[in-house]
């Protein structure tokens, strides 16, 4: 192929093709490759002259990845929840850009983008400070190569280099941390004389997540059939907080509640209505279950940080608040609940997630059962 030589400098072939005139000077624009094989430099010209024959060549940007990222997860707010919008931009702003944010689009190669996730692995995470984990790891690489497949799409560049990288394996699901009867009465008790208390006491008997609680409204409680109707969640947004329908139509449930509950509950709607009589109609104007002082939304960072203090106080094992679902699914299971009856409570749309996720327990009920079928035909 015509165009291919060899360098005397350092031996290698290199072969050049003209792409296009350039607009501003009129001079002819041209491509390099090089290559160690001669074969290599060629394959390499016969891919860019059928692109340029098939008219889909586009003359990578000189945008850095940087930019193109924060762009990108900026062009996507409107369309993605929150939650996961604030997450992208965090793996951008803190593990990207530091490291890559600098190079040009067209400049980035695979072996920088498989250097950058090595090192947040194995040497540092923010600031230098010890490795991330696996799962970490695995999310920046997902950020990376989903941005890049976009630019792809928008012809900001000709291939994503990040897709012959090597993401670390997924690591294995750790284990469930949660709660013993005796632990959960232990925190309840301390937690019986705060505001939060309904918050904690819904979420270990329903296993309802955190926004879930904190957007039930008194219109989504039936008294009369005993059960909650889970339909929104709190958002917090860079504009503050918001209610929103749950993401899917598994999470859109009915939840039984024992006749506990229902006192609880009548007693938290008796008092706001006192409270609400003796201040304005602005009070809890949005009809929420739980409510701050000033009758407004409670922030799920707030809720957090009560539920951290107060098992800081007593003898339980620290845990995440996401874990109250999980202890309440786990004594659900060992109190003898159905799999399947639990699926529905939580919101999960597969049985699968389900199992999955309570394996341990479902691996005792297993065991029990053995007995059971043993002594079926004494």
């Amino acid at each position: 192929m015509k165009g291919i030589y060899k360098r005397k400098s350092d031996g290698r072939w290199c072969g050049q093709l003209t792409i296009g005139t350039d607009p501003k000077t009129g001079k002819q624009k041209r491509k390099y490759f090089y290559g160690d094989k001669r074969k290599d430099v060629a394959k390499q010209m016969s891919e860019l002259k059928q692109k340029l024959f098939d008219g889909n060549y586009n003359e990578p940007s000189d945008m850095k990845v940087g930019a193109w990222l924060t762009r990108w997860n900026q062009g996507r707010k409107s369309k993605l929840a929150f939650g996961t919008y604030r997450a992208y931009r965090i793996w951008i702003d803190n593990h990207i850009n530091p490291e890559i944010g600098h190079i040009k689009l067209k400049d980035l190669t695979t072996r920088r983008v498989q250097k950058l996730l090595n090192d947040k692995l194995e040497d540092r995470g923010v600031e230098g400070k010890g490795g991330l984990a696996v799962n970490s790891v695995k999310h920046i690489y997902g950020t990376i190569n989903a941005g890049l497949e976009q630019a792809v799409k928008e012809g900001l560049v000709n291939k994503n280099v990040a897709a012959a990288a090597e993401p670390p394996k997924k690591q294995e699901e750790e284990k469930l941390h949660t709660w013993t009867k005796e632990e959960v009465k232990l925190f309840l008790n301390a937690a019986k004389d705060h505001r939060y208390y309904l918050v904690f006491y819904i979420a270990l008997n329903t296993g309802m997540r955190k926004g879930e609680i904190l957007g039930l409204k008194w219109e989504d409680i039936d008294f009369k059939a005993k059960r909650i109707s889970v339909n929104r969640q709190v958002y917090r947004t860079d504009e503050g907080l918001t209610l929103k329908r749950v993401k899917t139509k598994a999470g859109e449930r009915v939840i039984p509640i024992n006749d506990v509950m229902i006192q609880k509950l009548q007693k938290q709607k008796e008092q706001q209505e006192t409270i609400a009589e003796m201040l304005n109609k602005e009070y809890n104007k949005y009809n929420l279950v739980n409510i701050n002082s000033a009758g407004n939304p409670i922030s799920p960072r707030n809720a957090y940080r009560l539920f951290k203090r107060l098992t800081k106080e007593i003898d339980v094992e620290q845990i995440r608040f996401h874990d109250l679902r999980h202890t309440f699914s786990t004594l659900f299971l060992q109190n003898g609940g159905n799999i399947k009856t639990l699926q529905q409570i939580l919101g999960h749309a597969s049985i699968s997630t389900t199992m999955d996720t309570y394996s341990h327990v479902t691996d005792e009920m297993l065991n029990s059962a053995t007995d059971n079928i043993s002594s079926m035909f004494d």
